[in-house]
C-alpha cells in the first residue's frame, strides 16, 4: 500500500532542542551545519569524484543554482544508517500525450519458428479459457461465437473531455426539446432514485453547457450524486445536472438507479498488487496484432506494429498449442512475443521516517553500478580497509565532507564515495509558495524529489529524468492536468523510432506534455532514463498522485486544474551535466624545424 501524506500542521521544536521536533528557524545549530556542508559541497562539486572513488560515466556533480543560503532544517544528532551493521550482505488543453518515458533494453527475442503455421499433424482445435492468475474469479469469458465477451467492470474507456459529446453520437444536439439559441434555465430535477449511473465516461463542465471549460472525466459506471433539486435546461441539453462535488453532465449520460451511490479510485488495483494490471513488451521483428480471435488464429489482417510497443494485457486464450493474450485495446498477441514487465516495488519514505531521520540523509546507489553493494571505508580513500558494504538504496547520514571533497562521512569511521550517494537536501519554498501549500522539489543532479506542505519535508524518494540530449526542463512549473491513467506515444532518440505506452498509471502533466508519472518498465530509480519526463516506482508515483493537488474526486479519470483549485508547484534544478572526459593532445616531436 502507497504511504499517506498527512496535512497535519508542522510540529514545533522539542523543549530540549532534540530531535523530536524540527526547527526551522535560521539560527539553529543544525541549520548552520547543514548550510556549511551544503556550501562545501558545491565548492567542491567540479572536482569531486576524480580519485580512486566510485565514478559516474555518466554526469558530473552540479547542484541547483537557484539553492542559496541558509536551509530551513531541523535539529538532527541520532545517528542515521539505516541497516549499517558490520556483515550486510549483498492548459486548459489536454495534451497530446506524445511523452517519451524510457523504455528498458529489450532482451533479444527467443528463436522463433517460421511465421506459418506448425508443421505436423495439427491437433484437435479446443478453446480454453486461461483465468487470471493474479484474480482468479476474472475469466475471459468466450461467446457463441468463439470471441471473449466484453466486461465493462474491468475497463474503464475515458472520453477526450476537450471533444463535444456530440461528435460520439451525432445528432444527439437535435434531439434536444429546448430551441437554439434559448438561454440555460432552471427546472425541476427529482429522479425517483438514489444515484446517478455515468453511462460512460464523460467530461464534467464547469458551467451547465456544452462549451464550458472542462472540470475533469467522471468515469463510466460511477453512481453520483446529484445536487439540489433543479436542473439546467439549454440548447445543447434537456436537463444538465450538477454533481457531487462539483461540475455539471448533460442528464442524456446519466441513468437513475435505484442504488445507493458507489464511486472507487481510479486506476483499480488490486489488493497486493502495485500496478492497476499487467504490462509487457512486444518482442521480435515484423510482430502483427489482430483485431480478433478468429483472425488471429489464421494469421489474417493483422496490423505490423513499428518501433517499440508496450502493452497492458487483459486476458489469455489457449487455441491448441497456441497462447494468445488480448490487450485492453481490444487487439490480440501471441504470448510468444510478449515479455511480462516486473513492476518496481520501491518506495520513498513518508513523514514519518523522515521526521526520524538527519538532515541532509542519502540512498547509497552507485551511479556506476547501481546494483552493486556500496563499499564503507574507514578513511576518506579508496584504499583504506573496507569496514563493510551496504546494499543499493540504504538510508545514511550525511554527516561531513571530506576536505577534497570525494567522500562523505555516514557515521564515525565510516566513509563512503561522494558518488555512491544521491542526497536529499531540504531547499527553502520558492516565493510563489503559500503557507503550508503543497510543492514538489526535483534536484536532477541527486535524481532526488522531496515533497513539501510549506517548509516542512513530508515525503522524499529517487526518482529518474531525462537523459543528455533528453533533457527534464528546468524552471518553476505547476501541475495543470492529471490523468488516472494515460497512453503515451512520441519518438524515440535513434533514427525515426516511435514508442508506444499503453496505459501509464498516476500522470500528472506540469508543463506542456512533461509529467511526472509511474514507469513499471524499470527499476532504475537514481539514474536519468527518460526522454524528458520524471519517472517514479509505482508506489510513489500513487502516494503523489494523491496527494498533489488539483484533487482528483473519487470516480473522476483525470482532472483539470483551475483559477479555484490549482496545481501544486514543481521546482525542478541542478540538470544533470554530462561528463566531458580530458582532452589529450599529442604534439609531434619537432615534425617540422622552425625557421
Amino acid at each position: 500500500m502507497a504511504r499517506t501524506l498527512t496535512a497535519e500542521a508542522p510540529s514545533g521544536p522539542s523543549s530540549d532542542g532534540g530531535e523530536g521536533g524540527q526547527a526551522s528557524g535560521p539560527d539553529t545549530p543544525a541549520h548552520a551545519a547543514s548550510g556549511a556542508l551544503l556550501a562545501a559541497w558545491q565548492r567542491t562539486a567540479d572536482t569531486a569524484g576524480t580519485d580512486g572513488g566510485t565514478t559516474s560515466a555518466a554526469s558530473a556533480p552540479s547542484l541547483a543554482q537557484d539553492v542559496a543560503g541558509a536551509l530551513p532544517l531541523g535539529p538532527r544528532t541520532a545517528l542515521v544508517v539505516a541497516s549499517l551493521v558490520p556483515d550486510v550482505g549483498p492548459r486548459a488543453a489536454v495534451p497530446a500525450l506524445a511523452n517519451d518515458p524510457a523504455l528498458s533494453a529489450m532482451p533479444r527475442p527467443e528463436p522463433r519458428g517460421d511465421e506459418e503455421e506448425e508443421t505436423g499433424a495439427a491437433p484437435v482445435e479446443q478453446l480454453v479459457v486461461i483465468p487470471d492468475r493474479k484474480n482468479p474469479g476474472a475469466e475471459l469469458v468466450l461467446g457463441p461465437d468463439g470471441e471473449p465477451l466484453e466486461d465493462t467492470g474491468l475497463v474503464l474507456d475515458d472520453v477526450d473531455p476537450s471533444l463535444d459529446p456530440e461528435d460520439f453520437e451525432p445528432g444527439v444536439a437535435a434531439a434536444g426539446g429546448a430551441d437554439a439559441g434559448t438561454a440555460p434555465y432552471a427546472i425541476p430535477y427529482a429522479p425517483d432514485a438514489g444515484s446517478l449511473r455515468v453511462l460512460r465516461s464523460i467530461a464534467v463542465r464547469q458551467e451547465p453547457r456544452r462549451d464550458a471549460p472542462p472540470l475533469g472525466t467522471v468515469a463510466q459506471d460511477m453512481r453520483v450524486r446529484w445536487k439540489g433539486d433543479t436542473a439546467m435546461r439549454g440548447p445543447d441539453c434537456d436537463a444538465w445536472v450538477q454533481i457531487e462535488p462539483r461540475g455539471w453532465v448533460c442528464e442524456r449520460y446519466l441513468e437513475p438507479n435505484f442504488r445507493e451511490p458507489r464511486v472507487r479510485d481510479l486506476p483499480k488495483v488490486r489488493e497486493g498488487e502495485l500496478t492497476p494490471g499487467t504490462y509487457a513488451r512486444v518482442v521480435g521483428k515484423r510482430v502483427r496484432a489482430f483485431p480478433s480471435l478468429a483472425l488471429a488464429k489464421a494469421r489474417r489482417k493483422g496490423v505490423l506494429l513499428k518501433g517499440s510497443v508496450t502493452v497492458q494485457l487483459r486476458g489469455q486464450v489457449r487455441v491448441g498449442r497456441r497462447t494468445f493474450w488480448r490487450t485492453t485495446d481490444g487487439q490480440y498477441l501471441e504470448a510468444k512475443v510478449l515479455r511480462e514487465y516486473r513492476p518496481s516495488a520501491f518506495e520513498g519514505v513518508g513523514e514519518e521516517v523522515l521526521s526520524e531521520l538527519s538532515a541532509p540523509f542519502a540512498w547509497a546507489q552507485s551511479r556506476a553500478k547501481p546494483d552493486a553493494d556500496v563499499a564503507v571505508r574507514v578513511a576518506p580513500d579508496a584504499k583504506a580497509t573496507l569496514e563493510t558494504v551496504l546494499p543499493p538504496r540504504t538510508l545514511v547520514a550525511v554527516r561531513e565532507l571530506s576536505t577534497d571533497g570525494h567522500w562523505v562521512l555516514i557515521s564515525e569511521n565510516h566513509w563512503v564515495a561522494r558518488e555512491d550517494l544521491h542526497v536529499a537536501w531540504y531547499t527553502p519554498a520558492p516565493p510563489e509558495v503559500g503557507p503550508g501549500e503543497r510543492w514538489l522539489d526535483v534536484d536532477l543532479e541527486a535524481q532526488v524529489l522531496v515533497a513539501y506542505e510549506g517548509e516542512r519535508p513530508v515525503y522524499a524518494t529517487l526518482i529518474s529524468s531525462g537523459k543528455p540530449g533528453t533533457d527534464t526542463p528546468e524552471g518553476l512549473f505547476r501541475i495543470w492536468v492529471k490523468f488516472a491513467e494515460a497512453d503515451m506515444t512520441g519518438n524515440g532518440t535513434a533514427g525515426n523510432d516511435t514508442y508506444r505506452v499503453a496505459t501509464v498509471p498516476w500522470t500528472m502533466f506540469f508543463q506542456d506534455d512533461y509529467a511526472l508519472h509511474t514507469a513499471y518498465w524499470h527499476d532504475r530509480f537514481g539514474e536519468p532514463m527518460s526522454h524528458g519526463c520524471i519517472n517514479l516506482a509505482p508506489k510513489d508515483a500513487r502516494a503523489l498522485y494523491t496527494w498533489a493537488a488539483p484533487e482528483v474526486p473519487t470516480g473522476w479519470s483525470m482532472v483539470h486544474a483551475t483559477p479555484d483549485a490549482p496545481g501544486s508547484w514543481v521546482r525542478i534544478r541542478g540538470q544533470v551535466k554530462p561528463k566531458v572526459p580530458e582532452r589529450k593532445v599529442t604534439v609531434a616531436a619537432n615534425a617540422r624545424r622552425a625557421r
